[in-house]
């Protein structure tokens, strides 16, 4: 089957793994050159190995950052898109952030790809809430909140050997302003249902200093 062919019948899917690809072709030495061939054309793109887009297709999308957002929650399932990269949204840090960050359950890894990197961080399976979906058509876009986005930032800063001090809180840059006292509240409650006291202890320097 042409490529064509295969783009007019994947049209409603804008990522779509290796064996989706074999309803078009069964032989496996076959599949596997026209991959290799579309990949070397540009006409593919891998996201990672077996999941896949059409680089048209990215290209005429609208709005490239939710595309963007919904690779990430493609990529690793399940996962949340957290940590600095809603921060960013938020206005929360001082550095630009130059990855897609979100939370797994399952371990911590990375992509790199021609749409950008994509970066996964594990959390305790318990913690893993405090996200909403937003939608790219009916696409599902799992992303945290504005608090559970900090706290999973902080969390996975303080939860090992790192000390907790006024000048490690400031070295995080966090534009505290920019998060409310009922924002800063329900952050809080997460530290409380983590069980975790460094975590506590950062969370009430933090409350000290800027609250």
């Amino acid at each position: 089957m042409k490529l064509i062919e295969i783009k007019n019948k994947t049209a409603k899917l804008r990522i779509f793994s290796k064996d989706i690809l074999k309803n078009f072709e069964k032989n496996a030495n076959t599949l596997d050159a026209n991959i290799k061939y579309w990949l070397n054309s540009d006409d593919l793109i891998a996201l990672k190995n077996g999941l896949y887009t059409f680089s048209e297709q990215y290209k005429n999308e609208v709005n490239k950052d939710a595309f963007l957002e919904y690779a990430a929650g493609q990529l690793v399932t399940p996962s949340y898109l957290s940590l600095e990269y809603i921060m960013s949204k938020y206005q929360l840090l001082s550095e630009p952030v130059r990855s897609i960050t979100s939370v797994t359950n399952k371990s911590t890894r990375e992509y790199k790809n021609k749409l950008g990197v994509f970066r996964y961080y594990t959390i305790n399976p318990k913690l893993f809430c405090g996200y909403e979906a937003k939608f790219i058509d009916t696409a599902p876009i799992m992303v945290a909140t504005k608090s559970k986005a900090v706290f999973d930032y902080l969390y996975l800063r303080f939860i090992k050997n790192t000390p907790i001090n006024e000048n490690e809180i400031k070295e995080l840059r966090i534009n505290w302003e920019n998060i409310s006292a009922k924002e800063f509240d329900e952050l809080a409650g997460y530290a409380v249902f983590a069980r975790s006291n460094k975590i506590k202890m950062a969370i009430a320097l933090i409350k000290k200093m800027y609250y």
